[in-house]
């Protein structure tokens, strides 16, 4: 069988294209797409399916960095779904690594200091719960996008980020739990 490389290269297995939104811009991405494979060293006989990213090749601005200039290789055993919609669920990938960053550094999942059982296996579940309750109010208040409501960005930067960051949320609701929590000290 050839390999994943060699299907790139391969001139008799056309190119098919998809608009995309990556990177905060709607891209056309070329792919190639071998419905049924096997490997029988890898996969043994278990049929495959594998995808075949073309390197978008972009820059964030012009003369910056050319960026994702290698190819991504996607194989799986769902044969059924659409190639555009595998693509699209790779592509977005991204926010969940985003999620957990955001979870581990700024809301201190793993980090808490309890010692007794359940509280050990109970506080990283609240605190992404929390979490998603804070993306959650995001989107019902502010139909995840950034506001007037927010900091002004500083100077230094010269475009308006589509949503709100996580740092952004939780400065939002600061002054309101500090607020409420001065109320319930009064009473």
């Amino acid at each position: 069988m050839p390999t994943p490389l060699e299907y790139l290269h391969d001139p008799n297995l056309p190119w098919q294209s998809l608009s995309v939104f990556v990177a905060g811009k709607l891209r056309t991405l070329q792919y190639k797409e071998v419905p049924l494979l096997c490997w029988p060293k890898v996969t043994q006989d278990r049929p495959m399916r594998l995808i075949v990213i073309k390197a978008p090749g972009y820059r964030l601005r012009q003369g910056s960095k050319l960026l994702y200039r290698e190819p991504a290789f996607l194989i799986t055993t769902d044969r059924t779904t659409p190639a555009t919609e595998l693509i699209a669920a790779y592509l977005a990938r991204w926010e969940v690594e985003v999620n957990f960053r955001d979870e581990k550094a700024l809301l201190g999942v793993g980090q808490a200091q309890v010692r007794h059982a359940q509280p050990v296996a109970r506080a990283p579940a609240f605190l992404v719960a929390s979490y998603s309750m804070l993306l959650w109010s995001n989107i019902r208040l502010f139909g995840d996008r950034r506001t007037q409501d927010f900091d002004r960005l500083p100077a230094w930067r010269n475009t308006e980020p589509a949503r709100p960051s996580t740092r952004d949320l939780i400065r939002l609701l600061q002054p309101q739990a500090e607020k409420v929590g001065l109320n319930q000290m009064r009473d």
